[in-house]
């Protein structure tokens, strides 16, 4: 068959010639809903090299307890700001010490720990001008233990 004849086949320009090699196309197939018939090996053979079987096999997880810590932090420039992103997705309240920073990269730190803040649904406090706190979701810490980790008391 010309290619030019395919080509008029296949966008309906031409009627459609059936040959011997669409037999196989549609032929009827079994039906997948009938349950294949199982062998002595089929479940072991199912299974063996692969750790996501079926049945009880699956290891339970149970949560770890974790308790977090207060992890104080004085940055110097905004490539630091790993220092702070690191402690906070783990879990860990961070406390920011940004006095020894210029005032523009101190800005861009604080953006960015107040997205991280947004993105992980913590929350972030004001314990001096250039000392802010960043508390996880569901961690309970008071305020006068963020000031003695950031050594304003």
């Amino acid at each position: 068959m010309s290619s030019v004849k395919k080509f008029k086949e296949f966008f309906g320009l031409a009627p459609y010639e059936e040959g011997p090699h669409d037999a196989a196309y549609y032929r009827d197939d079994a039906d997948y809903g009938d349950p294949a018939p199982e062998d002595d090996y089929a479940p072991a053979a199912r299974t063996a090299g692969r750790g996501y079987g079926y049945g009880s096999a699956r290891p339970s997880y149970e949560p770890q307890s974790y308790a977090p810590t207060i992890v104080p932090v004085r940055l110097v420039s905004f490539k630091q700001c790993t220092r702070v992103g690191e402690p906070f997705r783990a879990g860990d309240a961070v406390v920011i010490d940004l006095n020894a920073m210029d005032r523009d990269e101190a800005r861009r730190v604080i953006d960015f720990a107040a997205g991280l803040v947004f993105a992980l649904r913590g929350e972030m406090r004001k314990l001096s001008p250039l000392t802010f706190a960043l508390i996880p979701d569901d961690v309970e810490v008071s305020i006068a233990e963020l000031e003695d980790a950031a050594g304003l008391r």
